[in-house]
Parts: C-alpha cells; structure tokens; sequence
C-alpha cells in the first residue's frame, strides 16, 4: 500500500507540470490545446483496456472452460463503474469542460471579467472529478499480486494525462488574470484526491481477493466512461478533429509500447 500511495502522490503532482509553462505565457494555441488533449484520451483508454480490463478478465478462462462466475463479476462491475461516474457526472455541480465553444486561454483575446474567471475555475472543477476514479484505478493495480506492473503502467499513463489536463486547466485561469504561482496551487490542489482514491481502490481490491475482479473492472468502466464523456468531446469540439484523433492514436500505441516494456 505505501507503494500505490508514494505512486498515486506522483500522478497528482503530475497535473501541476501542466500548469507550469504558463509561468512564461498566458495563451495556448488551439489545436495544440486539442492534440494534447486527445494525447490523454488515448493513455486513459489503453491503461483501462490493455491494463485494467484485461487484468480483469485473466482466469475467465479456466481448464474447465469459460468461468462464468469470474466474468459477471467483471462484467458487473464495468456496468457499475459506468454508472458510479455517470451518477458524478449527473449530481457533482460542474460544468463539462466542452460545454462552449469559446474556450478561455486558448489563442483568442478577450477582455478579463469575473464571469471568466469563474467559468475557468468550472472548467478546473469539471476536469478535477476523474481524479479519485484515477487514483482508484491506480490502488487496484498495484493490489492485483501481478507485483506493481500494472500499478506503474497506470501510473505513468494517468500521470502523462494529469500533465495534459494540468496545460487545460491552467490555460483558462491564466488567461483569466490568475497569477501564475496562484495558478499553479489550484491545479496542484486538483491532484490531491488521487492518493485518496488509490488508498480507497487498495483498500477495497486487498479486503477480499474475490473483488478484485470486480474492482479492477469497475476503474476500467469509470476511465472509460469519463474519458468517452468528457476528454474526447472536448478534444473534437473546436474543429480540430484530426489532430485530436492523431493523439488519441498517439496515447494509445504509447500506453501500449509501455505496458510491452514494463511486461
């Protein structure tokens, strides 16, 4: 557990990384803004298919043929880490970060107002909430008793998307008259429920061996879920398409070289 902690901590402080460039400017341009988002979308979704869910459903398949006990619980609970970030999605207030097309901090000027500045720190809230499911995801993988494979595979992919989400979060509060250091705090602050949602996930997959099946799927289906939801539209939503879908592919083929790498 001290391990999925020490691990999680880094994931969180990883998101701070991205807002460290707008120590030197205050604009980002938009198709960048959109690449590196799809960039992200593309680790989340291999460390929640490759990692996640294939770890999930190892043993599925027994001498006796197929287990169909082990794949319920994986299948039940996919549906119910879907539901648990749907549920988020709908009762957390925040506003979906692709909610408007006019983004703040990217490269168009506008004149500072409060209302700005509030809708940026919407946009912070909104890409704050996957952070526990994250940190969860995490917990889990370390606590499969495959070592910490997949726990470090998680980690560097979750990490590599904090950074990207730390550029999108402190874009707009830059853009919006946030001192850069005050900036820097808020996002960092965005990365500390990962530690407690890797402290929750190994907590849960290590109190019965039976549920870490169930575990495991369940922050595959919420990875899957917030990333289809939140990272994709937002990346497709500025009329960069093919740049967005060059990172998600970019993401992906990179969470899968690692996953090779640290097999």
């Amino acid at each position: 557990m001290p391990e999925a902690l020490f691990a999680a901590s880094l994931t969180g402080l990883a998101t701070g990384l991205g807002a460290f460039p707008f120590f030197f400017v205050r604009r980002l341009p938009r198709r960048a803004y959109d690449g590196i988002l799809g960039l992200g979308a593309g680790l989340m979704l291999a460390a929640a298919t490759l990692g996640l869910l294939a770890e999930a459903l190892d043993g599925v398949q027994g001498p006796a043929g197929l287990n169909g006990v082990h794949l319920g619980k994986v299948v039940a609970g996919f549906l119910a880490g879907v539901i648990v970030a749907a549920l988020m999605d709908r009762f957390i207030p925040h506003r979906h970060a692709g909610g408007h097309h006019h983004h703040i901090g990217l490269d168009h000027d506008h004149h500072d107002s409060p209302e700005e500045l509030r809708r940026s720190y919407a946009i912070v809230g909104a890409l704050s909430i996957p952070r526990v499911p994250e940190g969860l995801a995490i917990g889990a993988g370390f606590a499969s008793g495959h070592g910490s494979r997949l726990g470090w595979l998680l980690v560097i992919s979750v990490g590599i998307q904090n950074v990207c989400e730390g550029v999108v979060m402190g874009a707009p509060l830059r853009q919006s008259g946030v001192p850069p250091w005050r900036g820097l705090l808020v996002v960092l602050a965005s990365g500390l429920a990962v530690p407690f949602g890797a402290l929750l996930g190994s907590l849960l997959s290590e109190s019965a061996a039976a549920a870490l099946p169930i575990m495991l799927a369940l922050a595959g289906g919420i990875l899957i879920y917030v990333t289809s939801n939140e990272v994709i539209p937002e990346s497709h939503s500025h009329g960069h398409e093919a740049t967005a879908s060059s990172g998600v592919v970019l993401g992906f083929l990179l969470s899968m070289v690692l996953g090779a790498v640290l097999r």
